[in-house]
């Protein structure tokens, strides 16, 4: 691909833009008359300084029959072919009040019109339906666990491509950069490391370790429904290793059909990348199936910043296919789901002058080839108004193909396969003051991780049988508590362990809510992600390799917030959210990694071993407002402490690498006029302490890096082109190209000293095409 590519799409697609902007119509709908039925056309609005404005995507819920409709960007929805009689209606929106309603609806003729309804929404924040914290489907603000999300409109705005990106403007989270060869990345929450958090797909942990190496980079944005994310020890439901959190990946699903083509050209560091995508879901009115099919391509061209001959931002290459599946039965009363998806990744970066050349030819090369195939069954059935069970069987194959080598190195070859079971069963049974949900999984997790030219062979097998119960329960009026413990019996330890949760909930004003929660959790003495990724500095690889008599590392957190929701301006148009929570994490027989070189040996030896302990402590600040459907902005600071109880023996640091003391984010999405829909993202990280390995330069030394502040900007529009919904979308990420100044350079330089950023300044151009 040429680098002319992404200029010349850049003025094409900022030409239709503004044509677009000036000479077409706003999305307009109509709701044609039922032929089998009656039918509602529906058209969801919230009021604002008198005018009825628009609120789109959100979701209509007819809850007797499990049908659901999404509303375009005019608000409107068609329900058709409906039967006559009662029906209940839910309507959900990101940002407004849930809209309980009945509607009744008399017998037609198949001349008769459609009957037109207006369902007026009230800004409020909490009000979204999560699944995360308990397992069970509730209100945010009525969940004990505190769960953040990330909606499909904010992922859309933010022009996500991966789920990388549609995660770091999370407040509390941070996405960091770990290679400059092949731009590895993971995802920090509560000041610790990507395994102290677990990603799960709809529940459940498909993620092994070896597809987070670069996971975070390889979900595509656009098959997802909505993120939600938990902060704090999720031992009970979702395993002990959840210390840091959970991210839950919520999958998109066919509610209606139609077709979603999106193309997207950009810029990064002067080399030109696309995204193209083609989603379509299908699902007939008048059965209970639902069938989605998902298609995306990435293109990421290299790129050399400072000139040396060597990338820093790495040539990436993304497939991915993917087939999902529901059907109701029983009368509605049971779901069926299955899904099927497909990833083949590519990425290499280093020696940019003789990239076309095999790596052992290069003088200094990180390739990887990853494909990974996941199925996965669930099975939902309410067996009655207090009682259903859930059932799932999930299987994920990961395979990786790597070269990590430098001089010519013609020996720097591995591979790795990684199949993962999974099988889970919960029992949720509604009583008078809550619900006991109970349940049991089981997994198998293989791992033939071989690097012969580094003497490391990996050879693992490690099964976890997990049993686990949990009370939701309602003390007393504006109080709630969540009560739980899980045992698991992992094959890597010699005795079962038990994991105690506890959360507690009290409201003592509707707008006033404090959160407690505590948890226990473990991390078994496994391979973890970043042990299979190998760096190299100095000319060499640095490889990590398991202790003998690894133990356990045990783990205690706890978390106290408060969350203040007011409402303001004239007939409490605007609803504002103020959470102030601090944390605490304590670590025993922490894993870390030392320094075991062999000086036989052409590569440096490092060992994970047990350390004494840590402990991680600090406050979040978390504020979001939101002035009807036309203003939304979230903002999220966090200062904490990091600290190991005796100082590393790497460099005598008692504050944790890698680690700042200060970050934040920050949100905005705006209605314009002329129908212009505005979003700003802007980052903050603190200095941090980093481990700068000898070989560009002379010897090892502990760097204090610079802080770094990044924003983001995209401006769409939505118009209506062939009776269809067009959105053209222009924007920049980290405008303020903060980029790392002091990057090593040449065949010698240390790979792993990256910070700040993920990516310097880029550029993009956008078109969605709603079918």
């Amino acid at each position: 691909m040429h680098p002319s590519f992404a200029s010349r799409s850049l003025r094409l697609l900022s030409a239709s833009l503004a044509w677009l902007c000036a000479a077409l119509p706003a999305v307009a709908s109509t709701c044609p008359p039922s032929s089998s039925g009656p039918a509602i056309d529906a058209r969801v609005v919230a009021s604002v300084d008198g005018a009825q404005h628009p609120v789109a995507n959100a979701v209509v819920h007819l809850l007797d029959v499990e049908r659901q409709r999404v509303t375009g960007t005019d608000g409107r929805v068609c329900l058709e072919n409906l039967a006559p009689g009662e029906h209940e209606i839910l309507v959900v929106a990101d940002g407004y009040s849930v809209l309980d309603t009945t509607l009744s609806l008399p017998a037609v003729s198949s001349s008769d019109a459609a009957r037109q309804v207006i369902f007026e929404l009230t800004p409020a924040f909490g009000e979204e339906l999560v699944v995360t914290g308990t397992r069970t489907a509730r209100k945010l603000v009525d969940s004990p666990v505190h769960v953040r999300q990330v909606t499909r409109a904010t992922i859309d705005a933010s022009a996500s491509r991966t789920l990388a990106d549609a995660i770091e403007l999370t407040p509390g989270v941070r996405i960091e950069s770990n290679c400059q060869n092949c731009n590895f990345s993971q995802v920090r929450m509560l000041g610790l490391e990507g395994p102290y958090s677990q990603v799960l797909v709809d529940g459940q942990p498909t993620v092994s370790s070896l597809a987070l190496v670069y996971g975070i980079e390889q979900f595509p944005a656009r098959a997802l429904e909505s993120i939600e994310v938990v902060k704090g020890g999720g031992a009970a439901l979702y395993g002990a290793g959840a210390v840091g959190g959970v991210i839950n990946l919520i999958p998109h699903s066919p509610l209606d059909t139609h077709a979603t083509l999106d193309f997207r050209a950009s810029e990064t560091g002067g080399e030109p990348g696309y995204s193209a995508s083609a989603l379509a879901d299908w699902s007939p009115r008048e059965r209970r199936t639902g069938v989605s099919l998902l298609a995306q391509l990435d293109d990421v061209e290299p790129a050399d910043l400072d000139g040396d001959g060597f990338t820093e931002v790495t040539s990436r290459e993304l497939t991915t296919l993917g087939l999902r599946a529901e059907h109701y039965l029983l009368g509605d009363r049971a779901r069926l789901d299955g899904e099927v998806n497909w990833t083949d990744a590519q990425r290499r970066g280093g020696d940019l002058a003789r990239f076309d050349l095999p790596p052992e030819e290069t003088a200094l090369t990180e390739e990887i080839a990853t494909e990974r195939l996941g199925l996965s069954l669930g099975y939902l059935h309410t067996l009655s108004s207090r009682l259903d069970v859930r059932l799932a069987a999930s299987y994920a194959d990961t395979r990786r193909a790597s070269y990590y080598g430098a001089g010519f190195d013609p020996d720097a070859y591995g591979s790795t396969e990684n199949p993962l079971w999974i099988v889970d069963a919960q029992l949720n049974r509604r009583h008078d003051r809550g619900t006991w949900s109970g349940g049991a999984s089981y997994s198998r997790d293989e791992l033939d991780d071989r690097q012969p030219g580094y003497g490391r062979l990996l050879r693992e097998t490690h099964t976890n049988l997990g049993v686990y119960l949990q009370d939701d329960r309602t003390l007393a009026d504006r109080v709630t508590v969540v009560y739980g413990l899980r045992v698991d019996d992992h094959s890597a330890l010699p005795d079962p362990v038990a994991s105690p949760r506890l959360a507690a909930m009290l409201s003592p004003r509707d707008d006033l809510t404090i959160r407690a929660s505590y948890a226990q959790g473990f991390r078994a003495p496994v391979t973890f992600d970043e042990d299979l990724h190998i760096e190299l500095a100095g000319g060499a690889a640095r490889v990590v390799l398991p202790s003998t008599d690894l133990v356990e590392e045990r783990s205690e957190a706890s978390l106290l917030s408060l969350e203040w929701r007011p409402t303001f301006g004239r007939r409490a148009k605007g609803s504002a959210s103020l959470e102030l929570a601090a944390f605490r994490t304590d670590l025993d027989e922490l894993f870390d990694v030392v320094e075991r070189d062999d000086p036989r040996t052409p590569q440096r030896e490092f060992l994970r071993v047990n350390a004494e302990g840590a402990r991680v402590e600090g406050v979040e600040l978390a504020a979001s407002v939101r002035w009807g459907s036309r203003l939304s902005a979230e903002l999220g600071f966090v200062v904490q402490s990091a600290r190991y109880d005796v100082p590393e023996p790497d460099f005598g640091a008692r504050r944790f690498l890698r680690t700042p003391d200060e970050h934040g984010t920050l949100s905005l999405q705006a209605r314009l006029p002329a129908a212009l829909d505005l979003f700003v993202g802007a980052r903050y990280t603190g200095s941090m302490l980093a481990p700068h390995y000898a070989g560009f330069i002379a010897e090892d030394r502990l760097e204090t890096t610079p802080s770094f502040f990044e924003i983001d900007v995209n401006l769409s529009r939505t118009v209506a082109l062939g009776g269809h919904e067009v959105t053209v979308t222009v924007g920049g990420k980290n405008l303020t190209d903060a980029y790392q100044r002091d990057l090593d350079q040449g065949p010698d330089r240390d790979s792993n000293y990256v910070y700040g950023p993920r990516l310097p300044r880029s550029v993009t151009v956008g078109l969605r095409w709603e079918l």
